[in-house]
């Protein structure tokens, strides 16, 4: 069988430190190297590339002057040379078989055009931190993202090129989302997702409580900028998202089998904390104010 010729793509903005591990790891790839290149989009147009940064040499910088992460794969999209694109952050340290394992996930399930990959947290060290425990329950859980909605995160998703042929890039107006916002294009034109246990990046898990709030304000900033409601509607659905996550309770116990009672409680507090932060700025955006970045 012929290999599979895969383009890997990573945005990165003043993150040349973490990009230089996530470098590494796929310089070390069981997949053939000649069968795989790497495009990293610099999306801070001020920056140039450290000395420190070791490139390897089936990979090529290029840079994105539009502010946002997927702007930045469009960019990463268009250079693209293979029939399989694969995207991960700077921040994400990849399995020695991450690309090995997804072209065997596509060879071994022909009816599915895209695939979710596992990402495992790691965390500075056994005593977990308020958002670390938050992150715990919360973060990145691909396998729940395919199930319910046929998407998955771009911290770890490899697609067919001709999917983007069809549907079209990311929407690179977003700041956040834009990957669930692709997927559901994707899904709605037929193309099937499968979730791949072995399919692995590892990621490290937020450690303060102001990273979880930056995130919030970047999803709801995303959540204005493809749910785009005005007047009474906008305010009517800030009101319904001010609800608490009862919801989330189920997660909380089904991942939270480790923790204390005083952790669960304190997890769920997090979480509306948090809902509540995004519905803000969701509501802000929509009555036109910019979104935030970081």
């Amino acid at each position: 069988m012929q290999t599979k010729t895969v383009t890997i793509i990573i945005p990165t903005f003043k993150d040349w430190g973490r990009l230089s591990f996530c470098l590494n790891s796929l310089s070390k790839q069981s997949y053939p190297r000649d069968s795989f290149e790497i495009i990293v989009v610099n999306n801070y147009v001020g920056d140039t590339v450290p000395d420190t940064v070791e490139v390897p040499s089936n990979c090529r910088i290029i840079t994105e002057e539009k502010p946002g992460s997927y702007a930045a794969r469009n960019l990463g999209i268009t250079q693209a040379t293979g029939t399989i694109l694969g995207f991960t952050d700077s921040d994400c340290i990849p399995d020695e078989d991450w690309i090995k394992n997804a072209v065997d996930a596509f060879e071994k399930n022909p009816g599915f055009d895209r695939i979710a990959g596992r990402i495992r947290l790691y965390f500075k060290s056994e005593k977990l931190t308020k958002a670390e425990l938050y992150e715990k329950i919360f973060a990145f859980n691909q396998d729940i993202y395919v199930e319910q909605d046929g998407s998955g995160v771009t911290a770890n998703m490899f697609s067919y090129k001709h999917v983007f042929d069809e549907v079209g890039p990311f929407k690179d107006n977003l700041l956040s989302g834009g990957d669930y916002e692709w997927s559901v294009r994707a899904r709605n034109a037929g193309h099937e997702i499968k979730y791949a246990e072995d399919v692995i990046v590892n990621h490290p898990a937020r450690y303060h409580l102001n990273e979880l709030i930056r995130k919030a304000k970047r999803v709801g900033g995303g959540q204005a900028g493809f749910n785009k409601m005005t007047g009474l509607k906008l305010v009517t659905q800030f009101l319904y998202d001010l609800r608490p996550p009862v919801k989330s309770i189920k997660l909380i116990i089904a991942k939270g089998k480790g923790l204390r009672m005083s952790q669960k409680v304190l997890v769920f507090y997090i979480r509306y904390y948090l809902s509540v932060i995004t519905a803000r700025e969701k509501l802000r955006v929509g009555m036109g104010k910019p979104a935030a970045r970081q």
